[in-house]
């Protein structure tokens, strides 16, 4: 029995993806969470074998918690399953761990598929995020200039989209669990390795790359 643990921050559409594994004999949903700390938290609870894990998450985001999840509880694989099909999400995704990349808008089937293939030892990628990762390939074998975002650490990334969101450096250091220091440090950080002047241009920046 492969055993699921759904983390998507929608309530309808776990409900929907949990009637949808209901019918599998194989699987079985022991857990739901609508936020990355709380999937960590049921991570550890449950040791599910597979986590569905939506990226655009309140708090830590899905990322942040698919890198804490395979760090505390290495026999889980951890699925994502996101709207997002932008470089930006899928090579960051691939980094932290994660054992394959599903888009919502893929079949059923696709995804009962993807889920198998995780639990076996495998890596599933969304035909329609494949390309992302073949240009990657290229660019990295042409020598061609990496993208200056490829240059932030995860922590960065989630300070670029909450500052780009319109939190305030208390508002992200409460969110992140770290000092209003530590977020106008990683701030500075970004603003070098993106070029950016202005907190105007970080914003410019995140909707350009369809961040927020």
């Amino acid at each position: 029995m492969i055993r699921v643990l759904l983390v998507d921050d929608h309530a309808i559409l776990r409900a929907g993806i949990r009637a949808l594994l209901q019918f599998q004999d194989d699987m079985q949903v022991v857990a739901e969470a609508a936020d990355g700390l709380d999937a960590l938290r049921q991570a550890k609870a449950y040791q599910p074998d597979v986590i569905l894990m939506d990226i655009g998450l309140p708090g830590m985001d899905g990322l942040a918690a698919t890198r804490e999840i395979v760090y505390a509880c290495p026999n889980t694989r951890v699925l994502i399953l996101t709207q997002h099909e932008n470089r930006e999400y899928v090579m960051p995704a691939m980094r932290v761990g994660a054992a394959g990349y599903v888009l919502k808008r893929a079949p059923d089937d696709a995804l009962i598929r993807a889920i198998r293939i995780v639990h076996a030892g495998g890596t599933y990628l969304d035909p329609g995020v494949s390309s992302v990762l073949l240009d990657d390939m290229h660019r990295q074998e042409q020598g061609q200039p990496r993208d200056p975002y490829d240059s932030l650490t995860e922590r960065e990334r989630e300070v670029l989209v909450l500052l780009a969101k319109g939190y305030t450096y208390q508002e992200t250091a409460e969110t992140l669990f770290v000092s209003v220091k530590t977020v106008d440090f990683h701030r500075a950080n970004i603003m070098r390795k993106l070029s950016l002047e202005n907190r105007a241009d970080l914003t410019r920046f995140a909707m350009q790359r369809s961040l927020i």
